[in-house]
């Protein structure tokens, strides 16, 4: 089994979704035996990429992907899979993803299994996806042989990854045929927070009954105590505290 894990990067830098996506890479590969691969359209990203335990890091250049585009990425990623020819292409579920992915899927034909909090291998892969605003958990299995998945922000950790050596293959793609038809507008811009959520161990949620932005000191000192992070329900951010 051949695992390609798509790098994302905005300005150089990698996205942690992208990394949490190849540390779920490198579980199923323990699993399954299997290989990994990374591919990005960043050579700076590639670089960072070589202290990781992967199999090989393809680097894929052309001038137009150097901003995001999703025809541009579709028709790039397209290429690479018809020649490389891996089982699994695996993403980070973030917002560029969410947009050109699905197209990707369409165009190789191939079944798209999104926004995974994990997988079990029993003889063969289930991955679970939580459904229901987080009540319930549903399994999902794929009968073909090729499939896209992508994994949710938190789904695994990024320190668990296995450190390693890995080369680098730059692959070049023609992208002259591709009928640019989108007018870009302003970059989204994700919320930018001090502290990572899914990343903290332990977590001290307030809601309406802390009662007055003066009961928060409490509750940072008890984080504090505990080597928790604060986090709260929306009344309590949209009360401005």
């Amino acid at each position: 089994m051949k695992l390609f894990v798509f790098i994302q990067h905005e300005e150089e830098k990698i996205n942690p979704v992208s990394l949490e996506a190849l540390r779920g890479a490198q579980e199923i590969a323990e699993n399954s035996g299997g290989t990994v691969c990374a591919v990005t359209f960043s050579s700076s990203a590639g670089t960072k990429l070589t202290g990781y335990d992967i199999g090989e890091i393809l680097v894929i250049e052309n001038p137009q992907l150097e901003n995001y585009n999703p025809l541009y990425y579709v028709k790039a990623m397209e290429d690479v899979a018809k020649s490389e020819s891996p089982d699994i292409l695996v993403f980070g579920h973030s917002y560029e993803a969410r947009d050109w992915v699905p197209r990707l899927s369409a165009r190789l034909d191939i079944p798209l299994v999104s926004d995974c909090i994990g997988f079990k291998y029993e003889g063969g892969l289930t991955f679970v996806r939580s459904v229901y605003q987080g009540k319930c958990n549903s399994d999902s299995s794929v009968s073909c042989e090729k499939f896209i998945i992508s994994f949710q922000s938190g789904a695994f950790r990024v320190d668990t990854l296995k450190a390693g050596s890995a080369s680098i293959r730059n692959i070049s793609v023609d992208l002259s045929n591709v009928e640019d038809t989108i007018q870009p507008g302003e970059k989204f811009q994700e919320s930018e927070t001090s502290v990572d959520l899914t990343q903290a161990d332990i977590i001290v949620s307030v809601g309406r009954g802390i009662a007055k932005e003066e009961n928060l000191q409490m509750i940072r000192e008890l984080a504090a105590a505990i080597g928790a992070e604060v986090a709260s329900s929306r009344p309590v951010v949209d009360s401005g505290w």
